[in-house]
């Protein structure tokens, strides 16, 4: 700690000591005070290097090098590959509409794509990858941050483990499962109300407010603090099932609830519930804090690939090669909009007027498409009318300045391609 000049150093020193004597007594203390403070340096070392990396995690000249090597910066558990993967076949290859209409505007593809960093944009049309390119210098078979993305498998882990009899009911309140939630905002809400972002907590989802809740928990990702332990500081809003409300700390909730109910980690039972099961034909990473909880509001980092075998799944009813993996109910429930704030559409009871799921973002159109999405433009776009489903990892720095526009934006465009994808030729 500095000694302000109005202390001791500006006092002057008592008679019975000689300058020369003072003097020795300030060499020796500074040079005790330097020996701790190198001492402190080198045990914090690695934690200054990390929040360094963390507090330029979205700066324009670092974004994508960092958003394909979070692994790098926090803490992580593998989730090995699949001893048998399902390696998608190749179809005929797309060529991507060259512009798409949003907002009675004009938008060049290629354009877009550059302007929104995309680091990779995959397309699989009747479960067939029909394009794939890799940009900005990422590559097939390189893990890539998802953040919110991350919530729909989540999701998808919930419905298997209330399929096995794991969890009994969306019904139940979280505090059953994961106790650390009773005392805090979160005692008493249902299951249901947390998957629907419905939970009526407080929190701040502003990403560019330092004090706000979401950059709180980002910060603890940084010093590896417990991201569960947050929940002792969150309160009721509203009443819980009345008002829609994106609070990434619900899917926390829900990684809290898996982890109790299975008495597993979230990678552990992902690994043999899912990442297994689908093929996934390369290695993923979840972020985890000191104690090894994941972030389950966003912190899966995998490849594009594997991202799309999810949405394969929810396309095909929960099936692959003839086998189920995510119960087809869930699929359906988590695709139901049962309450008024849920639905898309400008209304008093949510904040936003896309529709929302079970951890999947519904939009308004008779397209039936369904999507995930993560901050800095990551997507996995289902399109059931085509039969496609489209991954698109990117490094956006400019998600923050119109966020909803730029997701009206991508939705068109994913649109405009699964409509080009359709007219390939069916696969036999």
């Amino acid at each position: 700690m500095p000694v302000k000049p109005s202390q001791s150093l500006s006092k002057a020193p008592p008679q019975s000591i000689s300058k020369t004597g003072l003097y020795i007594r300030r060499l020796v203390l500074l040079i005790g005070i330097g020996c701790v403070i190198a001492g402190i340096a080198l045990s914090v070392k690695p934690t200054i290097i990390r929040l360094q990396k963390a507090n330029n995690l979205f700066a324009p000249e670092e974004i994508v090098y960092n958003f394909t090597h979070m692994p790098e910066i926090f803490r992580t558990k593998e989730l090995p590959a699949a001893s048998h993967p399902h390696i998608f076949p190749n179809g005929p290859a797309l060529t991507l509409p060259e512009s798409f209409e949003a907002f009675g505007k004009t938008i060049n593809t290629q354009e877009w794509l550059q302007e929104t960093k995309t680091t990779g944009l995959l397309v699989a049309q009747d479960g067939r990858i029909v394009f794939e390119q890799y940009y900005l210098g990422n590559q097939a078979d390189n893990a890539h941050i998802s953040w919110s993305l991350a919530k729909s498998f989540i999701s998808a882990l919930i419905g298997i483990a209330i399929q096995e009899g794991k969890i009994e009911s969306v019904h139940d309140p979280v505090d059953e499962y994961a106790p650390l939630l009773k005392g805090t905002g979160y005692e008493g809400v249902s299951l249901k109300n947390v998957l629907q972002m419905s939970s009526g907590i407080r929190f701040n989802e502003d990403y560019d407010d330092p004090n706000s809740d979401i950059v709180q928990l980002a910060r603890r990702a940084a010093l590896f603090d417990s991201f569960n332990d947050y929940a002792k500081q969150l309160v009721n809003e509203k009443e819980p099932g009345t008002y829609r409300r994106y609070t990434s700390f619900d899917t926390q909730v829900l990684a809290m609830v898996l982890q109790g109910a299975t008495g597993e980690s979230v990678t552990d039972y992902m690994s043999k519930k899912l990442w297994q099961p689908f093929g996934a034909e390369h290695s993923a990473w979840w972020i985890v804090d000191a104690s090894g909880m994941e972030m389950g509001f966003g912190g899966l980092n995998a490849t594009l690939r594997d991202f799309a075998k999810l949405g394969q799944l929810y396309l095909d009813h929960g099936m692959l090669n003839g086998k189920p993996i995510v119960p087809d109910a869930w699929i359906s429930a988590s695709l139901s909009m049962d309450s008024a704030h849920l639905l898309p559409g400008l209304n008093g009871s949510a904040d936003s007027s896309i529709g929302y799921g079970y951890q999947w973002w519904i939009p308004d159109s008779p397209q039936r498409d369904y999507f995930a999405q993560g901050i800095y433009s990551q997507y996995i776009f289902v399109s059931p009318m085509t039969n496609t489903v489209i991954v698109k990892t990117s490094a956006d720095p400019n998600y923050g300045s119109d966020e909803s526009k730029r997701t009206v934006q991508h939705v068109e465009m994913f649109r405009a391609i699964a409509t080009a994808a359709r007219k390939l030729p069916l696969a036999n």
